[in-house]
């Protein structure tokens, strides 16, 4: 198996497979991912003719120790970042982690390691999903370096991704995203979709052809992991800033209310003059703040404003609850449920038997009006006094088939990421999104449980497609308190239709934001002000 990689200390001496650099002046081995713990990790240089029209390498683009390594400017001037494709295994003897992080550890190795997706999973090796586009093995993809602020563009205005800018979010109260001349006063979550793609269309307006889109979860997870395998390699600070000995070992961010890091008081933020928000990119020191603790990296991982994920999201459906029988198991009333027995179900809003609220269970039919939830024994709950719903659904990811630039924001046609007509066409169902356990989970949840395996390792099927969206493979994988090793990342784990999956917390979040956070709590039409998003593309 020939391998390549980036040699710690590149400059003067990097090689590729015993070779000196290209004859384009780009040194091949700055192509790859690089040497987790090791400079310029993370990121790399985009392969020449690959290379979108309207960017531009920024100066000391090529080199691993520059602050610009990997990083590249659009003509409206966002800074993108190159991320290189790159292959996984977790929890595998030959690890060089293992014996510390087992069987957590995490192994990265660059796209040139192997021929194809084939001999990556006969070695134990998985591609990861977000170099999966359009049902082609991508060599990358460019990710937005900050999230996106209000640029003007000709005579119009486009979400840009410029340092020290004022993210834009999903509400008129904050910096709206409606103010952009795509989606012309409309403020919801939904409407990111439709800005990306305006990044390169006239004067701001929505190009139908356009190669960019709002980043996907599968790119979150992407810098997820390479996150949690850089700091698992690192052995200081120098090529990873945040890198701690102890219980600290991830990402920065602005999320403790007060413009700095809940567990590193020395990041802080410069306002954007929205209580306790910050301007993009604007942390000090910037390198603590990005996913491969370099100035080179992805800024803003670990809250400050929380990012609209595509890729992901749920068809669901409510019904009534009606009754609460106090029995073991505990029976709930809900006239024509139409459920299945070993159905996931979330319970809220009940009024008297509180005791089952804001969990996840699972059911057993008892008839056509009537539910049992497993393992729940609720003799000794308080008296059912009203009200209360269930909530019951099916979650679905993209097929690798599709393209995330086809993606469109509404809800009825064969491209919307939302409703059963572009679900039906460009998505597949994904289960084990939310997980239950006897006697019902909260639907709040935590990365990480004691001693273990959070994610599978494994390179196809549904452990593969949980990976892929940076979720746990099964239920074992979560805790109430969760693991330093992730972060102590939150799961808000609930069944909602139309589902808007969001990622890495806000200001307020505290220590549960971070790079694992997942939020399936909100809808396409909620409007948050603390809700912002990335755009994303893929080569030419």
């Amino acid at each position: 198996m020939a391998t390549s990689q980036v040699s710690p200390d590149w400059r003067g001496r990097c090689t590729y497979n015993g070779h000196g650099g290209g004859s384009d002046g780009i040194p091949p081995a700055t192509m790859q991912v690089g040497l987790p713990g090791a400079v310029g990790f993370g990121v790399g240089v985009c392969p020449p003719g690959s290379l979108p029209p309207g960017f531009t390498p920024l100066s000391g683009y090529a080199d691993p120790a520059s602050p610009n390594y990997g990083n590249y400017q659009y003509s409206d001037g966002s800074v993108m970042v190159w991320i290189p494709k790159f292959f996984y295994r977790i929890n595998h003897a030959a690890n060089p982690t293992y014996s510390i992080y087992t069987p957590n550890d995490i192994h990265i190795v660059g796209g040139e390691t192997f021929a194809n997706r084939a001999a990556a999973t006969a070695a134990g090796y998985a591609l990861h999903r977000a170099f999966i586009d359009g049902g082609v093995e991508q060599p990358g993809f460019f990710v937005d370096k900050y999230q996106v602020s209000k640029n003007a563009k000709g005579t119009g205005f486009v979400g840009s991704s410029i340092r020290n800018g004022l993210p834009l979010s999903s509400s008129a109260a904050h910096n709206p995203v409606g103010d952009l001349t795509a989606v012309a006063g409309i403020n919801a979550n939904y409407a990111f979709l439709t800005a990306a793609r305006a990044r390169d269309g006239v004067d701001g307006a929505i190009n139908a052809s356009s190669v960019f889109f709002n980043q996907s979860v599968f790119m979150m997870s992407a810098l997820a992991m390479l996150a949690l395998a850089h700091g698992q390699a690192a052995t200081g600070t120098a090529y990873c800033a945040w890198w701690s000995a102890t219980t600290t070992n991830f990402p920065k961010g602005c999320n403790n209310n007060a413009l700095r890091d809940t567990n590193d008081t020395t990041v802080v933020y410069q306002s954007d003059g929205y209580p306790n928000c910050g301007k993009t990119g604007s942390g000090a020191l910037l390198a603590k703040t990005t996913h491969n603790g370099q100035d080179c990296g992805v800024c803003d991982v670990n809250g400050n404003m929380w990012q609209v994920l595509i890729g992901m999201t749920c068809i669901g459906s409510t019904k009534a609850i009606t009754g609460v029988t106090l029995a073991n198991p505990c029976v709930l009333t809900v006239v024509g449920h139409g459920l299945e027995t070993g159905r996931i179900v979330e319970v809220g809003g009940i009024v008297g038997t509180t005791q089952l609220n804001t969990k996840i269970y699972t059911a057993t039919v008892v008839d056509a009006d009537h539910i049992s939830l497993d393992g729940v024994d609720s003799t000794g709950y308080t008296a059912y006094a009203s009200g209360g719903t269930l909530y019951f659904g099916t979650f679905y990811v993209a097929k690798e088939a599709a393209r995330m630039r086809d993606f469109t924001a509404g809800n009825t046609l064969a491209t919307d990421h939302w409703g059963a007509t572009g679900v039906a066409a460009m998505m597949e169902e994904i289960p084990g999104v939310v997980v239950a356990a006897a006697g019902g989970l909260s639907c709040n949840q935590y990365f990480g449980n004691g001693a273990n395996q959070v994610l599978s390792g494994d390179a196809s099927g549904n452990g593969y497609q949980l990976a892929s969206v940076g979720l746990a493979k099964d239920a074992s994988g979560y805790s109430a308190a969760g693991t330093d090793l992730f972060g102590k990342d939150r799961l808000e784990q609930y069944i909602r239709n139309e589902l808007c999956l969001l990622g890495c917390g806000y200001w307020s979040s505290g220590t549960t934001a971070g790079v694992w956070y997942r939020n399936l709590f909100h809808y396409r039409p909620t409007s948050l002000s603390s809700l912002g998003a990335r755009s994303a593309c893929y080569p030419v």
